[in-house]
């Protein structure tokens, strides 16, 4: 059964015979094919909107040389009154630089009135409607991100932090079968803790107007680091990384991006693994290369192994862990994928901003 489309429309027009031309418009038939029923509001001042501010509408359609103002201040008066409402800018001037500047103050389009017809109506109409539905949506999405990052923070994350604490407490004064029962809670706790803080930063990244805040970053101490933390995992791989003096932007998140591709390597690797980390300086970019000759990646894993909730066919993970790597690291402006190595396995690039010093 399809849904029944109902348009609430506030016309705010002060020229009697404007208002009932776009009146009219708006019963046409070409706007009968977008939606079942319109219902028209008109008043001819801003005044009576701000007094009714509560009413609900799908939609306002704005003059802009009003009683009380004209130009964009109208515009900006009337964004206050009907907020997250889209607006559209009706005009008897043909400015672009109006038109540009209406839109970059928050009007879903701008509509000269010489040019008015149902057909260009509709259109826009269709449009600023689909389009505030969609930002209505991310703002929704966006809020509940926030709140699950709330409750990582003071809930999760500082529970995890009690129960590492009297864990460590309890390490330190047990004996033999007990102590290791102790040992085994803390260091779950800081798999948990430190699983939980990059969840926070995917939130962040994805929330926060503008990301999170980003610094230099010296990218051989990174590398140096993440392949310790490979050698402690498994004392057989060999990783051997190419010396190379750079700085890249990132923030102190690179640590666990590189981290996690080392791991990778050995992991789907094998305790044997030969990993060779190689980098590339060109003008403003950097290319981390890390190649191993372990079994590689299937050209149908490839394409989507970085997507939320993939995983390799053998990873027993959650698939959490390059999706952590692909969303930093184009948070920082750069790129990743994975291609064929010439040892046989994987080799990841992962192309980062270089910085100016």
């Amino acid at each position: 059964m399809t849904e029944t489309v109902h348009l609430d429309v506030l016309l705010v027009e002060d020229n009697p015979g404007d208002a009932r031309l776009v009146e009219h418009h708006l019963n046409s038939p070409a706007v009968a094919h977008f939606v079942d029923d319109v219902t028209i509001s008109h008043v001819d001042s801003l005044a009576p909107v701000a007094e009714h501010s509560g009413a609900a509408y799908d939609v306002v359609l704005l003059d802009l040389g009003l009683p009380e103002s004209t130009g964009l201040p109208t515009l900006d008066r009337a964004t206050e009154i009907v907020e997250a409402v889209p607006i559209i800018v009706l005009t008897g001037m043909q400015d672009r630089e109006m038109a540009i500047e209406a839109i970059n103050r928050g009007a879903q389009d701008y509509l000269p009135k010489e040019d008015l017809d149902g057909d260009r109506l509709v259109r826009a109409l269709r449009y600023a409607v689909v389009r505030s539905r969609q930002q209505r949506a991310i703002q929704r999405q966006t809020d509940q991100m926030d709140f699950f990052n709330s409750i990582l923070q003071h809930d999760i994350l500082n529970g995890m932090n009690v129960i590492r604490a009297r864990a460590e407490l309890l390490e330190n004064t047990l004996d033999s079968e007990e102590r290791e029962y102790a040992s085994t809670v803390v260091q779950w706790s800081d798999d948990l803790i430190e699983l939980t803080e990059k969840v926070r930063a995917v939130l962040e990244t994805v929330t926060e107007e503008g990301g999170r805040d980003h610094e230099n970053r010296e990218l051989q101490t990174v590398l140096a680091a993440a392949a310790e933390r490979a050698r402690s995992v498994s004392d057989d791989c060999t990783v051997t990384v190419e010396p190379q003096s750079v700085t890249v932007v990132a923030d102190e998140l690179l640590d666990d991006v590189f981290g996690n591709l080392f791991l990778n390597a050995v992991e789907h690797g094998g305790q044997d693994v030969t990993i060779d980390v190689t980098t590339t300086v060109s003008e403003g970019v950097v290319t981390v290369c890390i190649a191993d000759d372990g079994d590689g990646v299937p050209d149908s894993e490839a394409r989507r192994i970085f997507e939320r909730g993939e995983k390799g066919s053998e990873s027993g993970g959650t698939g959490f862990g390059l999706y952590f790597v692909d969303t930093m690291v184009r948070s920082y402006g750069g790129d990743i994928w994975v291609e064929n190595s010439e040892h046989g396995g994987a080799a990841f690039y992962v192309e980062l901003p270089r910085a100016t010093l």
